[in-house]
């Protein structure tokens, strides 16, 4: 299989010619062969994923003194544990390479480290969505398929809309899960509303968290219910101006968390709801609508969920960030246990074995959950603060919700 890409070559290798825009292309076992037994191709010049399931990282910096690749094998690249470092060897043409693998289907990320800088793989047209992009994603696709490749059968649509924030006073952005039976349905469906991580974008969700193939495949399974799922920009205030007066990265964001989750809030109820009420076939009831999200969209979603008693039926929390940031008014929404759980039929608390940056907080969340007498289900899976974790629990929440 091969990634696509769009990189230009002109001139860089002898006998090649001067092509300058390589088109995406499906390696075979045939074309993997070994090089002096097969023309040589495009897909030589770029990251390739082989049949079976080793890669070989391709960069081109001819000017270049060492390079590395950083995979982050059971984790994100970003997090000490988890991930690998390898060096790379230069050839005559100015090509680094190394071959590693072979890799357990799944979604990694990878960047490369160009004399100490940090960057995406231009070989490589899957970036990871992110407001400062230096990441790659590769697809290693199961045998058989697994729950995030894209199966034979019928397929959702996402859509990208713009609206106009009043809250924010601009143009924003949401993208819009709909079912394959979406438009052949004359019933409203369900809702779920669902926020991204700190410093990614609205696509995080749909490009490396795998939503519309996670949802399809369980669609096609009959595991979930015809559903609507809504993917707001996270974002409500931009995080490049929070001051960095202090070395912990808590002690940064902790003031950015509460702002930002008031701001995404007014969003959501003054703008977004409307809008996707205004353009799409929902239900109005509230055992049909539910919030969810990782990271800093998870504080969100429980804020958001808690501050709305009686909007929500089901919240799901994947590795929040810590929740003392909220203050008193949300305490005060926790000391009336009896309220949320009348109001909520799944309060799912998800956090990662090993999730050194949000795990302990996750853990006294629930502890004080616990405390209070709030009806909940905390779930620990194997992994870190991650996709590896986040993309399995929003598939387990997808199928507990909005079954009656």
């Amino acid at each position: 299989m091969k990634i696509s890409f769009l990189i230009t070559l002109a001139g860089l290798v002898a006998g090649l010619g001067a092509p300058t825009i390589a088109q995406q292309k499906v390696s075979t076992p045939s074309e993997s062969a070994p090089e002096g037994t097969r023309t040589r191709t495009l897909e030589d010049y770029d990251t390739q994923i082989l049949p079976d399931r080793h890669v070989i990282f391709r960069l081109l910096a001819p000017q270049a003194n060492d390079v590395k690749v950083r995979m982050g094998v059971t984790s994100s690249v970003n997090e000490p544990q988890g991930t690998t470092t390898t060096q790379m060897t230069k050839d005559a043409n100015g090509f680094w390479t190394v071959t590693l693998g072979p890799f357990e289907p799944s979604f990694y990320e990878y960047q490369f480290s160009l004399d100490g800088c940090t960057i995406a793989d231009p070989g490589n047209g899957m970036p990871k969505p992110q407001r400062h992009v230096n990441t790659s994603l590769l697809l290693i696709p199961g045998t058989p398929p697994d729950f995030l490749d894209t199966q034979n059968g019928a397929h959702g649509t996402m859509r990208d809309e713009t609206y106009y924030s009043t809250a924010l006073g601009r143009n924003r952005q949401v993208l819009v899960y709909t079912p394959p039976t979406y438009d052949n349905s004359r019933f409203p469906l369900p809702v779920l509303y669902l926020y991204h991580g700190a410093f990614d974008t609205r696509y995080s969700w749909v490009t490396e968290g795998r939503l519309p193939q996670i949802l399809d495949n369980l669609l096609a399974e009959g595991k979930a219910v015809p559903m609507i799922v809504v993917v707001p920009d996270a974002h409500a205030l931009a995080v490049e101006t929070t001051p960095m007066t202090s070395t912990d990265f808590w002690a940064n964001f902790s003031a950015y968390w509460g702002k930002n989750e008031r701001a995404a809030d007014e969003e959501l109820f003054h703008d977004i709801i409307p809008f996707i009420q205004t353009h799409y076939n929902i239900s109005n009831k509230p055992r049909e609508r539910a919030i969810a999200g990782l990271s800093m969209g998870g504080l969100q979603a429980i804020a958001t969920g808690i501050g709305h008693l009686g909007y929500f039926s089901c919240i799901g929390a994947f590795s929040p960030v810590p929740l003392s940031v909220l203050g008193n008014n949300f305490n005060n929404a926790l000391n009336e246990p009896s309220k949320i759980n009348e109001s909520l039929r799944l309060f799912e608390i998800v956090t990662g074995d090993n999730d050194v940056m949000t795990g302990p907080a996750t853990k006294q969340l629930e502890s004080q959950l616990r405390a209070l007498n709030i009806q909940h289900v905390y779930t620990v899976m194997p992994g870190t603060h991650s996709m590896f974790v986040w993309r399995p629990a929003l598939s387990n929440f997808l199928q507990r919700i909005f079954k009656h």
